[in-house]
């Protein structure tokens, strides 16, 4: 019997691969919330060998960004974290905003703190890194 130009078989092998694949995708999201990573620093090009920092410690830092679990990280940890990596260049941190889905699967949000100088403000600090357009 044909339906639209498919056979009743090709109907229920499309089937079929439709379920194996929602099958797949639900498996990954389950056993990637069952993960708890501990939060890390996020450090872009990190494994880029072709960036001019590759594996160099940066002279300064004017934010930090820090990848975690909402089910298994605090925001007291967070701050603390981005607190200690500002600490190593003199600074203070201040939080800045939160994205999701920006990091790994098992971590998939990013909270973004700002490392300000002694008596800096937010609006120093973003004029003085301000890029110019090109």
């Amino acid at each position: 019997m044909l339906w639209f130009g498919i056979t009743a078989i090709d109907a229920d092998m499309n089937r079929n691969t439709m379920k194996n694949v929602l099958f797949a995708l639900v498996s990954v999201l389950i056993l990637s919330a069952c993960t708890t990573e501990p939060p890390y620093i996020y450090k872009a090009d990190e494994f880029n060998r072709n960036a001019a920092n590759f594996a160099k410690e940066p002279k300064d830092r004017t934010s930090v960004e820090i990848c975690y679990n909402k089910r298994s990280s605090t925001p007291k940890l967070l701050l603390q974290m981005a607190a200690d990596e500002c600490r190593r260049y003199g600074k203070r941190a201040l939080f800045n905003k939160n994205e999701n889905l920006e990091c790994t699967i098992s971590s998939p949000a990013q909270a973004v703190f700002w490392c300000l100088a002694p008596g800096e403000t937010v609006q120093e600090l973003l004029r003085r890194t301000k890029q110019p357009k090109k």
